[in-house]
């Protein structure tokens, strides 16, 4: 007896079935490998353009970091020793002889004579002005003399970056061996606390630092929406993989 579909009409034999579904298969393959291929192409312009905008927002933040938020640089390791020595008061008179920027000949202590030997190591001139400011013995002179040699004796350009730094840590380890209660000292602390982080990239925040640039952020987030973007499609892509194994695996 044969077979029928509801129209009416005779069945398809096996064969032809068999038939169709294989013609079918080729049709199904096309149609994956078309979506494949579109979708391989929109991976490929996010791709581009995460990296292209990715780039253009480094470059603009390389270029304002290396201006305003510069990586403290080292320094020589006898900075640390002559900043123990210089936070102590200065109780006697000095009897270690040296020049300073004006060619006077100044008496420093052994701590202060350290410091500025440790000084001579990255330039002569910081060395003399660091001993012309070390031999003031007036707590609001002798605070007016370090801020000076930070704020007004180290060039602002890169190069200068070690003297800086050096003069800073000097220069703040000598102002904690005078009166903390002089408001003179007080203000010479607070402005090269803050000179100190507006040069450097510090945990102190600089009032005076100017924004990022706005190209950082016209580029920078689209480019991580489009990484993101990337992301989704790989986690969408590995899921479908997943599930088509985990398919095969059942049957």
């Amino acid at each position: 007896m044969s077979s029928r579909e509801p129209s009416g009409e005779p069945a398809p034999a096996p064969a032809a079935r068999a038939d169709a579904g294989a013609r079918a298969a080729p049709a199904a393959r096309e149609g994956r490998a078309a979506r494949s291929g579109v979708g391989a192409r929109w991976v490929a312009a996010l791709l581009a353009l995460a990296l292209s905008l990715g780039a253009l927002a480094g470059v603009a933040y390389q270029r304002y970091a290396a201006v305003h938020l510069r990586a403290l640089p080292r320094v020589p390791s006898c900075v640390r020793g002559a900043r123990v020595a210089l936070r102590r008061p200065v109780a006697v008179s000095g009897t270690e002889p040296r020049q300073t920027a004006s060619g006077e000949t100044v008496y420093l202590t052994l701590g202060e004579d350290r410091a500025v030997a440790c000084a001579l190591q990255l330039d002569e001139a910081l060395a003399r002005h660091l001993a012309g400011a070390l031999a003031e013995q007036a707590p609001a002179q002798r605070a007016a003399r370090l801020l000076e040699l930070v704020r007004d004796r180290v060039p602002p350009d890169p190069a200068h970056d070690r003297s800086a730094s050096a003069a800073y840590m000097m220069a703040s380890a000598a102002l904690r061996g005078l009166p903390e209660d002089a408001p003179e000292v007080r203000a010479a602390a607070e402005e090269l606390d803050q000179r100190h982080a507006c040069r450097f990239a510090t945990r102190r925040p600089c009032p005076t630092r100017p924004p990022l640039p706005v190209l950082v952020w016209l580029a920078g987030v689209p480019a991580a929406l489009s990484l993101l973007g990337l992301l989704g499609i790989g986690l969408a892509a590995s899921a479908a993989r997943y599930r088509r194994w985990s398919e095969r695996r059942g049957r």
